[in-house]
């Protein structure tokens, strides 16, 4: 029997912002050196860069038998749910033959919030701590829930005081409303917790915020603000140990996404389901 040649294909959302770009690409330099030499790895950029998600499906295409796609996106929204079936479909037709599989976003990855702990600092019980966690924000009600239960699982691991939750784009509560009815006098550290992977032009809106909030409320405490995490050692180790495990195992679950209906009750339902 001969074995299929597999290659590994990371798909990130890309930036405008050049920064992020290249971050991303620091990431991916990073993460080949984790990898097998036999296995192919390529990146592809859903948005903002190059090379494409379908150029670098192309160039694999022409040097494997199979591709493992995986999205180094957070949670499962609109990119992860429907573009990666384009890509996909995409593939497919124009190289008949060539196997896919699939890996899903991280989701509520319980590693991420063992990452998270590293970069926060320990709870002390002499220090009155406002911990503010930050997402991007997205029109998925299911994506904003996630990061709502990595920020309890967080606490639960970390104790002290229970965190805020906040966006800086697209849904609410937004960060600026947030830091606006925050009492500066309340908390001697103040710590905004950015959920992403990469650098690029939220965050630094949100190190902006902080800075503004120190000034226009007369914050003296310490302020902190925890840097994007798509570089860390830990959390590229991990992204390697599930392309390990998708290599092995031919397949990652598909998630199941509840949908709340006008009457309150709740469906839930797979991608497949979903799109039919």
């Amino acid at each position: 029997m001969i074995r299929k040649k597999w290659g590994v294909l990371l798909v990130v959302h890309g930036s405008p912002d050049n920064r992020g770009n290249l971050h991303a690409l620091e990431a991916y330099a990073r993460l080949k050196e984790r990898m097998s030499e036999k296995i192919p790895l390529g990146i592809g950029f859903i948005e903002h860069a190059t090379p494409s998600v379908d150029d670098s499906l192309d160039l694999l295409a022409g040097e494997v038998d199979a591709v493992a796609l995986v999205p180094l996106l957070l949670f499962d929204a609109g990119h992860s749910k429907s573009d990666m079936s384009s890509y996909i479909k995409r593939a497919q037709r124009l190289h008949p033959g060539l196997e896919i599989i699939r890996d899903w976003a991280l989701g509520t990855d319980q590693q991420v919030v063992s990452l998270l702990l590293q970069l926060l600092p320990p709870v002390d019980p002499a220090i009155r701590e406002t911990l503010v966690i930050v997402g991007r924000g997205s029109l998925d009600a299911n994506a904003n829930a996630s990061l709502f239960y990595q920020g309890r699982r967080l606490w639960e691991r970390r104790k002290g005081n229970q965190p805020l939750f906040s966006f800086v784009s697209v849904t609410e509560p937004r960060l600026a409303d947030l830091l606006e009815d925050l009492d500066p006098d309340r908390q001697d550290r103040l710590v905004l917790l950015p959920y992403f992977l990469f650098e690029g032009v939220l965050m630094d809106r949100i190190r902006n915020m902080g800075d503004v909030y120190r000034e226009k409320k007369g914050f003296s405490g310490e302020l902190r603000v925890t840097p994007p995490f798509g570089d860390h050692p830990t959390f590229l180790d991990h992204i390697a140990d599930r392309i390990d495990r998708l290599l092995l195992t031919g397949k990652t679950p598909m998630p199941k996404w509840p949908v709340v209906h006008a009457d309150g009750t709740v469906e839930h339902l797979t991608l497949t389901e979903r799109e039919s």
